[in-house]
Formats: C-alpha cells, sequence, structure tokens
C-alpha cells in the first residue's frame, strides 16, 4: 500500500501528459468549456502532485523530470493554441517558450556541475502568473464573444508574462553566479 501511495505524485504527473492530447482536441475543435475544464484539471494535478509529493515526502527522481516537462508542455500548447486562436501575438508565445527552452538548457548545463537550481519565488510567480492568465484566456473564450478592449487587456497581461519570464531567468542567473562566487 505505501508504494502504492508513494506513485500518487507521478500518477497525477502522467494524467497532466494525457490531458495535454484532450486539451488540444478540444480548443481545435472549439469545445470552449471543456477546454478551460481540461486546463484547470491539468493545472490541479500540478498542484496537487507537488503539495503531495512535498509533505509526504514522495518526491522521486521521474517526478523531478517529468513534473515540469509536463508543465512546459502544457503551457506550450495553451499559448500556441491561443496565438492560433489569434488572441496572443505569435512573437510573444515565442519570447515566452524561448525563455522556458532557455531556462531547461541553463539547469540542465548547472546539473552537469552538480548545481541544483531551485525554483524561487519569481519563478513561482511568473508561473502563478501564466496560469492565471491562460485560465482568464480560456474563460474569456469559452464565454463571451471576441471583444477588442479584452483581447487589448490579455494581449497586456501576456506581455507582462513575458517580462516577467524573462525577469526570473534573469535573476536565477544572478543566484547562480552569486552563490558560485561567495564558494
Amino acid at each position: 500500500m505505501q508504494k502504492f501511495k508513494r506513485q500518487i505524485p507521478n500518477a497525477l504527473t502522467i494524467l497532466r501528459i494525457i490531458l495535454i492530447p484532450i486539451f488540444i482536441y478540444c480548443a481545435l475543435n472549439d469545445f470552449f468549456i471543456l477546454t478551460l475544464i481540461m486546463f484547470v484539471v491539468a493545472s490541479l494535478t500540478d498542484m496537487f502532485d507537488g503539495v503531495i509529493a512535498r509533505k509526504f515526502g514522495y518526491v522521486s527522481n521521474f517526478g523531478k523530470i517529468i513534473d515540469p516537462l509536463a508543465d512546459k508542455l502544457l503551457v506550450a500548447s495553451a499559448l500556441i493554441i491561443f496565438s492560433y486562436w489569434g488572441i496572443v501575438l505569435w512573437w510573444l508565445t515565442a519570447i515566452i517558450l524561448l525563455r522556458e527552452i532557455f531556462l531547461t538548457i541553463y539547469r540542465e548545463l548547472l546539473k552537469k556541475k552538480g548545481i541544483f537550481l531551485a525554483a524561487n519565488r519569481y519563478g513561482k510567480m511568473k508561473t502563478t502568473t501564466q496560469m492565471v492568465t491562460i485560465i482568464a484566456t480560456l474563460a474569456y473564450r469559452a464565454v463571451l464573444p471576441k471583444i477588442v478592449i479584452i483581447d487589448t487587456i490579455l494581449t497586456i497581461m501576456y506581455f507582462l508574462v513575458a517580462l516577467l519570464a524573462w525577469m526570473s531567468a534573469i535573476i536565477y542567473i544572478y543566484q547562480v553566479r552569486k552563490e558560485r562566487h561567495e564558494t
């Protein structure tokens, strides 16, 4: 039974990965309410797998690798869909996704040097802002017709998400350099 309980966070991560193609299918077939539900459920699996893993000490190497990958795939698919729908400018999507690719590569390079780059409050703030903005976008698409002022507000929100994303990346780099110079 204990072995089964230890796998709950990983099962939630796998569920999130399974939900991504369903989310994409719903989005591309204009099932907007289902798209919103799929994203919210997938986001909740992220929250719960992290809480369970930390609270009960069920952290695994699989989870350390696959959980952030699942998060990035979920966010990337949402942003690409929003650009396809014409809600988010393609260049904003590219800037946000480039940050994720850059930081993933940077983390891997650090890991090879024995340096673990833990999430900080700015990264968590970026993730929270990103998720709230994505859910707001999906809710807008699900319940309202296209409204120019809302599109403008969303563009500003995604610009802020991109700015926050790169600010957090720069802070990560600064933290690593500072720590390396102190030792």
